[in-house]
């Protein structure tokens, strides 16, 4: 059986993760692997109820999230999880339930982000007070494997894919 693992794509709220995971989702494919995509909005979204974005609703998120990505990464999958999981605590947990894990910090800066923001997060003022980075802290991870400089960074994306074949 092929060594399963999850690769969780850290970083603020539209720093490229998803971009990220696309390239990594399509690279892996094109080496034999089908890896499993799943993306922190998506997910949400596929859920009923659909969770909340309050720190219990995020807590309880985060953690099934994590759970979910080291159950299919214990049956042999490669998982790509993109996903904001701005507290250290949720992704710790994630890496503990994990065959093997490979965290990416998607390493943009907050104005970057603002910038490009396609869901207008950063513009909303409701919105600001609880949007990690902006109104509610991110910690990022204190040592990740891969640093990604934004979404279309080559050379991250090669390292990540390197770390996933010493895996075998």
């Amino acid at each position: 059986m092929t060594a399963g693992a999850v690769v969780w794509l850290t970083g603020l709220p539209a720093s490229g993760k998803s971009t990220l995971a696309g390239h990594l989702v399509d690279r892996l494919r094109g080496r034999g692997r089908e890896p499993i995509l799943l993306d922190g909005d998506e997910v949400r979204a596929a859920l009923v109820p659909t969770p909340g974005y309050d720190p219990v609703g995020r807590d309880g998120f985060y953690r099934s999230l994590g759970n979910l990505a080291g159950l299919l990464a214990g049956q042999g999958a490669v998982v790509v999880v993109a996903a904001t999981a701005h507290r250290r605590v949720w992704r710790d947990a994630a890496r503990a339930r994990a065959p093997h894990f490979v965290e990416v910090h998607v390493a943009t800066a907050a104005d970057e982000c603002a910038r490009r923001d396609p869901k207008r997060l950063y513009a909303r003022p409701d919105a600001r007070a609880d949007l990690p980075g902006a109104g509610t802290a991110y910690e990022p991870p204190l040592a990740p494997e891969v640093v990604a400089a934004g979404g279309d960074d080559p050379a991250a994306l090669e390292a990540v894919l390197a770390r996933i074949a010493e895996l075998g």
